[in-house]
């Protein structure tokens, strides 16, 4: 059974005082939310809600038995929660400047004249009061609809459908010829309606923010995974370069000590023979070692071109541009035929090559030294042929070079385009240069290149380009 002090405390609750309880709970949890996030429309909100709860709690003390609005501090005191609420809904509303400021200012406008009204001590009929508060809410209600087309799915909708339950209750209530006075007893449900929707809208963009946050983080997570995989790959592709420049740079050691330093002390030592013949008065030697020397002079000569032309292949600067590889090829088998007009250029068959996106001054070494190999492995067939076709493959072309020369073992391709490698003996010229150059040249343009062989039964290289700019091409 309750006590009597329950009872007599329950009989002295009524409606306003449960809807003025409700009121103050949405305020101190929109001032809760304003204390984690930190926004001025929550501290709008938490304010507007508080007073209007302090108001109704103490509805005994300042009750309507008039048709005309007093002029009492309460009076100003709800007024003012009214602009608050405008304030707060208006940030809520995500309205850009400098319609922001604008918005705010014409909701608010009728509050404030309304408070400078009260204050000149004029009459004002609660009816006129009823009218003001349906215009500012119609008013922000088509704000509310207008946010919603412009940031759909932000919540605006909602909001805009609790602003029109006040101003559509009023306007029941005048139809009905109802006392104007009863919109203060009615008010407290609208008002409690759109604290409920700015609260859940409030937490649910929060949520939606969390939501996209950790998605962000996410995906800068996989980012920075795919980067960290990325800088592992160029590190090790660094490291395999720096491998094969040492490997290069070994092998230069012993080709200019070999193929370098031996033809020079030759040449210095035939010349010297000469010259003691030649004082002697004999010329007999010195017309057999002009020859030799002159002779080891030009392959010492092809040799440093050589190694220039790697090191520049490896500097010249990039630019890539749409070439005609038909034009290069033809141009490039035009030369080699002016310079050995003893290798079978006529055994070459070009079919037809597209266009690339290609620097063409680093291609032509390219196919120079392709073609140039093929046509030296092939000169002493019985029936030579070399085969040159290119195909589309996605975004890249293709490119082969195929001839039916002295071959190769296929196991020891991967050594040919390391510097200064061999897979020939002496009888074959060459520095072991030229595919070294190839690579370079190819990699620049962020393709690659690789060979297929049988001995006796021919070669086959390969290399790609790219149709168009990929944006990774090497400097």
């Amino acid at each position: 059974m309750p006590t009597p002090a329950a009872t007599h405390f329950a009989t002295q609750l009524n409606g306003i005082d449960m809807a003025a309880f409700v009121l103050a709970v949405l305020g101190l949890l929109f001032l809760m939310v304003w204390w984690r996030d930190r926004s001025t429309r929550l501290a709008w909100l938490a304010l507007s809600f508080l007073m209007m709860a302090s108001f109704f709690v103490t509805d005994r003390w300042h009750q309507a038995h008039s048709p005309y609005v007093d002029r009492s501090a309460w009076t100003l005191f709800i007024e003012t929660s009214l602009v608050f609420m405008v304030l707060g809904v208006v940030d809520s509303l995500h309205i850009p400047n400098p319609w922001h400021k604008r918005a705010f200012w014409i909701l608010s406008l009728p509050y404030l004249a309304w408070i400078a009204l009260i204050l000149s001590g004029v009459p004002l009929l609660r009816q006129w009061h009823n009218m003001v508060i349906m215009f500012t809410h119609f008013g922000m209600a088509t704000l509310a609809f207008y946010a919603a087309r412009r940031e759909p799915g932000a919540g605006h909708g909602v909001i805009a459908a609790a602003l029109l339950s006040l101003p559509l209750m009023a306007l029941v209530l005048m139809l009905a010829q109802v006392d104007p006075v009863a919109l203060r007893y009615f008010a407290p449900m609208p008002m409690i309606l759109l604290g409920m929707t700015l609260l859940v809208v409030t937490l649910e963009r929060r949520r939606r923010k969390l939501a996209d946050e950790v998605l962000r983080r996410k995906q800068a997570e996989s980012d920075l995974r795919s980067l960290n995989a990325s800088l592992e790959r160029q590190v090790h592709e660094r490291t395999a370069d720096l491998q094969n420049i040492v490997a290069g740079l070994e092998s230069f050691n012993r080709t200019v000590s070999h193929d370098l330093r031996g033809p020079l002390g030759g040449m210095a030592e035939l010349a010297q023979l000469a010259h003691e013949a030649l004082n002697r008065h004999d010329d007999s030697l010195a017309r057999a070692a002009l020859p030799v020397i002159a002779q080891q002079a030009r392959d010492s000569a092809s040799l440093v071109q050589a190694l220039l032309s790697l090191a520049q292949v490896g500097e010249a600067p990039f630019n890539a541009a749409p070439t005609d590889l038909q034009r290069v090829v033809q141009d490039t088998i035009q030369q080699l035929s002016l310079n050995h007009p003893d290798w079978p250029v006529g055994a070459i068959q070009v079919h037809t090559l597209p266009t690339a996106q290609a620097d063409a001054a680093l291609l032509r070494p390219v196919f120079s030294n392709l073609i140039g190999n093929a046509l030296k492995f092939t000169r002493h067939q019985h029936a030579p042929t070399i085969d040159i076709s290119a195909q589309h493959d996605g975004e890249q072309i293709v490119v082969q070079i195929k001839d039916n020369g002295m071959g190769f073992d296929q196991h020891a391709a991967h050594k040919l385009f390391e510097p200064f490698v061999r897979l020939h003996d002496r009888s074959v010229e060459g520095h072991g240069v030229g595919l070294s150059i190839v690579r370079r040249a190819v990699e620049r343009h962020g393709g690659r290149v690789w060979a297929e062989a049988r001995p006796d039964e021919g070669a086959s290289f390969y290399f790609t380009l790219p149709l168009r700019h990929t944006g990774i091409m090497a400097a």
